[in-house]
């Protein structure tokens, strides 16, 4: 049983190395709302999603031109176009204008303006599929204007779960008589989206799994030697992950109101680097001692990681804290989940001869080989590591 968790331990390592980019996950945003029976839609895709289906690259320099994109836009259209409906299917859609192309935090975006004359009362069935047959992992990150004097709602959608009913709000004779009391949006939505964007982060969960290597040891006369009891690895292992907990929660709530804002292009190598740290520290002692002081500024590194998800809906302050609140609470049960499993398997390995030379040093080693790769993918925008 032992050599089979081992076994499987080192297994779960290698498909870590997966995604090169898996903190950054497929994200689109939609703005939805209604005047005077029309539904209005501000659609915005990636570039760098689109061209994975499409293949808007042609010359293949890896940089895609306003040309390039107005070349295959009929393409485009007919593609996302293809993978959005209404009232299921009975609202059609059209644009208001042209498409254009727009810079974000995290890469170049196609705006598409839409709308549609649609009976809908106060919710609206809509279905969205995009990239649902190539990526599992896509979200569509839904802003609902619901009229004045009430805040956004806000919703998460997962093109694998079918059509969803999205709320409206009142029309516009009982938005007069209900202007008067604003609601605040529910983040409840963002509690599974925030589990999902950590169990999809594979740097976030390979940095986890690289401090809880050496979490089932103690180092006695220069050896290492299993604790005797698991509460002498749970205990200062929930305090390492609080202080990596408030780290990254700091950040997040920062990036997210855009008090502080980095681009992707410097937060991504950066976490690769603290997985390299993490996993040096446990072959040769480099942070001496201050393990946990260190870990809650990796914390604040990883938080600019998960920042574009909620910054780019551009949110009322109140709407903002209850969409945080949710996803931060999502982002921390997904982690709780990777480290009680992690943790469960190497407390059953911890009395292992081999675990300091296979599991230790040899799951940090492959570590520090994957996240090296990933740091030369993210500043050289390379693609080495299969997806």
């Amino acid at each position: 049983m032992r050599r089979f968790l081992t076994m499987l331990f080192m297994l779960a390592m290698a498909a870590i190395a997966g995604p090169a980019l898996a903190h950054k996950a497929s994200d689109a945003y939609l703005q939805l709302s209604r005047t005077d029976g029309i539904v209005h839609l501000r659609w915005d895709v990636s570039l760098r999603d689109l061209d994975a289906v499409l293949d808007l690259d042609q010359n293949g320099d890896q940089k895609l031109s306003w040309g390039e994109v107005r070349g295959r836009m009929d393409d485009i259209r007919a593609y996302a176009l293809a993978h959005l409906r209404l009232q299921a299917g009975q609202c059609a859609i059209s644009e208001t204008q042209p498409p254009a192309l727009e810079s974000r935090v995290d890469g170049t975006y196609l705006v598409l303006q839409l709308h549609s004359r649609c009976a809908a009362g106060e919710a609206l069935r809509l279905d969205y599929s995009l990239f649902r047959e190539v990526d599992p992992t896509h979200r569509g990150l839904l802003r609902v204007d619901m009229g004045e004097g009430r805040m956004p709602a806000l919703q998460s959608l997962d093109p694998s779960a079918g059509a969803v009913s999205v709320a409206l709000g009142p029309t516009a004779s009982d938005a007069r008589e209900d202007a008067s009391t604003p609601k605040r949006a529910d983040g409840t939505s963002f509690f599974l989206d925030g589990v999902h964007h950590i169990l999809i982060g594979y740097d976030h969960i390979l940095f986890l799994i690289s401090l809880l290597l050496p979490a089932v040891l103690v180092r006695r006369s220069g050896e290492w030697r299993p604790v005797v009891r698991w509460p002498q690895a749970v205990w200062p292992m929930v305090s390492t992950v609080t202080m990596f907990t408030i780290g990254h929660s700091i950040t997040l709530a920062l990036a997210g109101l855009k008090v502080v804002s980095l681009p992707p292009r410097l937060i991504e190598p950066a976490i690769a680097l603290t997985i390299i740290v993490a996993a040096i520290d446990n072959i040769v002692p480099l942070l001496h001692g201050r393990r946990r002081i260190f870990t809650f500024l990796f914390g604040l590194i990883h938080g600019f990681g998960f920042a574009n998800v909620l910054a780019e809906l551009d949110l009322p302050v109140a709407s903002f804290a209850a969409a945080l609140l949710g996803f931060n609470l999502g982002v921390e049960a997904g982690q709780l989940i990777v480290v009680s499993i992690a943790l469960a398997v190497l407390l059953a390995l911890r009395r292992q001869r081999r675990y300091p030379p296979l599991v230790l040093r040899g799951g940090s080693a492959f570590a520090i080989a994957v996240a090296a790769v990933w740091f030369v993918e993210r500043v050289f925008d390379l693609k080495v590591l299969p997806v």
